[in-house]
């Protein structure tokens, strides 16, 4: 009957959670904790990762320490939440910190572990430690994901070190893994935003052209804009022609880019061809085109 109270209680408390009831929650595990109801490591889990999601880090903290002195084998689960938790917080210390302590007592990390541990601590900027704890990953048996991949990726591209992150794709090909639309995105978005157009154009050619990658229209996006600012605007235009040749829709951010681009290299013509696209296609003209076509005819 105990066990039916707390396996009853767990999914009860997890609903108030998810439902952001923490006070409801809290008043429930009191009452639990009143009536002598044993609580079980999975109890433990829920409310650590409830307190955790809903910012109550300490209050999770503390469940922690309660429960590994009570000698309750904690999963995973908990301690990802907890270390997501103080990733959260800027207390990226703590979170390595985290790992020793989870392995003392018997929990062993997990790749997931691993990920939300890299996220946090590339969300922290600590780019450095980030690619610590991916290079130690092999080590601990933990193999690394596109999933880990992809947030050093995205990590690396945001600190302006694209050549690492055209190494990391080229490491994920050697080990067998697929890069997704969301891998090479993030490069192409990082090659343009460091003014390596070249790169970026190759590798599109490379996945897309060559290896049959079917491009969205955000992966087209973000090469028509990156030609346009490096003043590529007829490489963008072709680029724009083959979208529609290949069924991939263009929306109104891609007319917005092409039509920017050529204001910006000072061709009238071709801006309004695409201006009178935009109204022609049905798509409704936002703030944006309204500010590019003023921009555009009074500069």
């Amino acid at each position: 009957d105990s066990v039916r109270n707390v396996v009853s209680f767990n999914i009860f408390i997890r609903g108030l959670f998810e439902n952001g009831k923490v006070e409801e929650a809290s008043s429930l595990w009191k009452s639990l904790q009143e009536n002598e109801c044993v609580a079980d490591s999975t109890t433990y889990g829920v409310l650590i990762h409830g307190f955790c999601r809903n910012g109550y880090l300490n209050r999770a903290l503390c469940l922690l320490t309660e429960a590994e002195d009570r000698g309750n084998d904690l999963d995973v689960f908990a301690y990802s939440s907890i270390i997501n938790g103080l990733c959260n917080a800027k207390r990226v210390d703590e979170a390595i910190d985290m790992l020793d302590r989870m392995a003392k007592h018997g929990c062993k990390p997990n790749t997931c572990v691993y990920n939300t541990l890299i996220n946090g601590l590339i969300r922290a900027s600590k780019i450095e430690d980030a690619i610590r704890f991916f290079r130690e990953m092999v080590t601990k048996d933990c193999l690394p994901t596109v999933v880990t991949y992809n947030t050093l990726i995205d990590g690396v591209c945001k600190a302006e070190r694209y050549d690492e992150a055209y190494l990391l794709v080229k490491e994920m090909l050697e080990k067998g893994w697929k890069p997704d639309m969301i891998t090479y995105s993030m490069l192409i978005r990082g090659l343009c935003q460091g003014k390596k157009i070249a790169m970026a154009q190759s590798l599109w050619c490379e996945v897309v052209e060559k290896n049959g990658l079917k491009a969205d229209v955000i992966m087209h996006n973000i090469l028509i804009h990156g030609l346009c600012s490096a003043g590529k605007v007829r490489d963008a235009l072709q680029l724009y022609l083959r979208m529609n040749q290949c069924d991939c829709v263009s929306n109104l951010v891609t007319l917005n880019t092409l039509m920017e681009g050529f204001y910006k290299s000072r061709d009238c013509k071709n801006a309004s061809v695409v201006w009178a696209r935009i109204l022609r296609s049905g798509l409704k003209p936002d703030i944006i085109s309204y500010n590019i076509v003023l921009k555009g005819l009074c500069s």
